[in-house]
């Protein structure tokens, strides 16, 4: 045997325990990965992401064997065995798993759900039942659907927030940011819980605000302060005015209104206003008596539409009440308030108007 046949034997001798390793581990790799070919275990990296899958410790090992195996032999593989192997450790230490399983971070898709829900109200269903059903209050869903009182019936939509918190109509203008200032939220949670993208808003959409409440001031049953005027406060007692009026404007003199009674007198606009009424009440003094003859109700309880009336002064006086405010206050018309043929509007306090009596 030459010298070269004898290196060449030598050689080859040495490098068998390598060669015979590597076939060893190649083997065990695929018959370690044969069972999980045909199920949803396996190795790739699209079934780990897209279900609930979790990644073991030999899936691990393999995924290393395999990416080393494919460097050192030069495959074409090998970046990608080394892109998964990579990705795969990322997974593993994000899960902090103490039972040598990774485990996908588990996170909430909040907005693939509906949180905002249209509920069309049933037959014997009340604000209050529906607001037990979904755990919320009756003055979250008012608020949430513009409401001042919590009456309701059969066929009308709401819109509910489907826990605690609002639905909120997005406006012209409006921004998330805006929004989650005002209404006691922020724009991460109204992102997600509303499954926006970054500034994405529509107006006239609607928003669940997650634990959201309304400013005071933009509440359906806010009513808003009475602003006093310093002046043009009259209080004319001989006239049998019993109260102050306040904000008065003039609505203009009236010559011949017509009518059984006295030009430029209060009666005269009481009765053009209520043409219903007899035409003999008599003075302003004696109205309410006698209304309640003629069987009219009279009471101290306000409506738009009725005649109030005082007995006290010389002659008495009458007006016109046109409307009745949410503060209590009534809004009224009338004549020959400190100047005859004059009608003024004004409006008379809550506090005064029990002063009166009222001819409906």
């Amino acid at each position: 045997m030459t010298a070269k046949k004898k290196l060449k034997i030598k050689q080859f001798k040495a490098a068998l325990p390598y060669i015979i390793t590597g076939v060893i581990t190649l083997g065990l790799v695929f018959v370690g990965t044969l069972d999980k070919r045909s199920s949803d275990t396996n190795l790739s990296l699209d079934i780990f992401a897209n279900s609930n899958n979790n990644v073991s410790v030999d899936q691990m090992s393999e995924l290393y064997v395999v990416a080393d195996l494919s460097d050192a032999l030069g495959l074409a593989s090998a970046s990608d065995a080394a892109s998964n192997y990579v990705a795969t450790t990322s997974m593993y230490d994000s899960g902090q798993t103490s039972v040598g399983k990774t485990e996908k971070p588990n996170l909430t898709d909040v907005g693939s759900r509906e949180w905002v829900i249209e509920y069309v109200v049933g037959d014997g269903e009340t604000m209050e039942s529906i607001a037990a059903k979904y755990g919320i209050t009756t003055d979250q869903i008012r608020w949430s659907n513009g409401l001042k009182t919590t009456g309701v019936s059969p066929g009308t939509t709401l819109y509910l927030p489907k826990q605690s918190g609002i639905v909120y109509t997005v406006k012209s203008g409006d921004t998330v940011e805006s929004i989650a200032s005002k209404y006691g939220s922020n724009v991460e949670e109204i992102t997600i819980f509303n499954d926006l993208e970054i500034g994405e808003l529509t107006e006239g959409s609607k928003l669940f605000i997650n634990g959201g409440s309304l400013p005071e001031t933009e509440r359906p049953e806010y009513v808003a302060p009475v602003r006093r005027p310093a002046t043009t406060v009259y209080t004319y007692t001989y006239l049998g005015s019993t109260s102050e009026r306040l904000n008065i404007e003039v609505v203009g003199y009236f010559y011949n209104l017509g009518g059984p009674y006295g030009r430029g007198q209060c009666t005269q606009w009481a009765w053009y206003k209520r043409q219903d009424l007899p035409s003999q009440l008599g003075n302003a003094n004696a109205w309410a008596r006698n209304a309640a003859a003629y069987g009219y109700v009279v009471n101290r309880t306000p409506s738009a539409g009725a005649v109030f009336q005082t007995s006290s002064g010389w002659y008495g006086h009458v007006g016109y009440v046109e409307a009745v405010n949410d503060d209590g206050s009534i809004v009224v018309t009338e004549m020959n308030y400190r100047v005859p043929y004059r009608v003024i509007r004004s409006i008379i306090p809550a506090s005064s108007v029990g002063n009166f009596n009222y001819i409906h």
